[in-house]
């Protein structure tokens, strides 16, 4: 195999893992907006004075008394900020915003790798098409 044949596969192979990645990150991206748009949901739908579930953890529920429409709400790793419902369901809104535009961007990156590899591929076959016509020939 020649030296340019030699790049344009490991190139082939870089570009599949770089697409793996990205796709990895769009799956990570759809889970988190759904995630949210639960968030809010459950939100809009708790009322004061009202009896809820908390979980807790995996299976397990608190039965807590709603005193507020206000709750906690993460703005860094270990910093919460009190906010009404209305406000958290305004910043979850625009969160929802910012990862469908990183949806978009991933999914056009996803769709230039696949075309590139594509081409790739392409000249890929061509090239070793052409290296064992020339073989054959001799």
């Amino acid at each position: 195999m020649s030296e340019d044949l030699r790049q344009k596969a490991m190139a082939l192979e870089i570009y599949n893992q770089q697409l793996q990645m990205i796709q990895s990150e769009l799956v990570s991206i759809r889970a988190l907006k759904s995630e949210i748009m639960n968030s809010i949901k459950t939100i809009e739908n708790i009322k004061a004075d009202e009896e809820t579930l908390i979980p807790v953890g995996p299976g397990v529920f608190l039965k807590a008394k709603i005193v507020d429409d206000k709750a906690l709400i993460g703005v860094k790793s270990d910093i919460y900020v009190e906010k009404s419902f209305s406000e958290i369901i305004e910043d979850l809104k625009k969160s929802i915003e910012d990862l469908d535009k990183a949806e978009k961007e991933g999914m056009k990156k996803a769709e230039e790798l696949a075309k590139a590899i594509t081409a790739l591929r392409k000249e890929l076959q061509a090239g070793i098409q052409k290296a064992q016509q020339a073989q054959e020939n001799e």
